[in-house]
């Protein structure tokens, strides 16, 4: 069974943990990372801190930014290394879409993928997210060089 639920602020240690594997490392050099980071997350009453646990343990974190607005983004999910290929994921996802439509009554979901991530990419496709534009990235990569950015919506079934 998975379930997603706010984040006790006992458990920020879990969620920047999480960042620390490569891949979300590389995504948390343009999305922001690290407790400071996270803290803010939970000042903020537009966005709101998740976590996804199954089998008694959290293994993932995601954020979702503009509660009270249309458009809700999906402004971080990482999962646990650990749990890829399980099909946690696609889980996590569902979850944090239905929230997003049925608790915060938004109209859209959209998040930013990096152009050249070609996995993810395809898996929010698969999940009903199209393409919709793309914009340079403001903030760097991980060995310097910038990205680009590619935007991608859900819209309300």
């Amino acid at each position: 069974m998975f379930t997603i639920r706010p984040t006790n602020r006992s458990e920020l240690s879990v969620a920047v943990s999480l960042e620390e594997h490569r891949e979300a490392a590389d995504s948390a050099a343009w999305s922001g990372s690290g407790r400071a980071w996270h803290q803010q997350v939970f000042e903020e009453p537009t966005q709101e801190h998740l976590v996804g646990e199954t089998r008694g343990g959290i293994v993932g974190f995601a954020v979702l930014s503009g509660i009270g607005s249309p458009g809700i983004e999906l402004n971080r999910i990482v999962l646990s290394h650990q749990w890829r290929g399980d099909g946690i994921a696609r889980m996590f996802l569902r979850e944090l879409i239905a929230r997003a439509y049925g608790r915060h009554a938004a109209r859209q979901v959209w998040l930013n993928v990096r152009s050249t991530d070609e996995d993810s990419l395809a898996f929010y496709s698969s999940e009903g997210f199209v393409l919709d534009g793309s914009r340079p990235s403001i903030r760097f990569s991980p060995d310097g060089s910038t990205a680009t950015l590619t935007v991608m919506t859900h819209q309300r079934p």
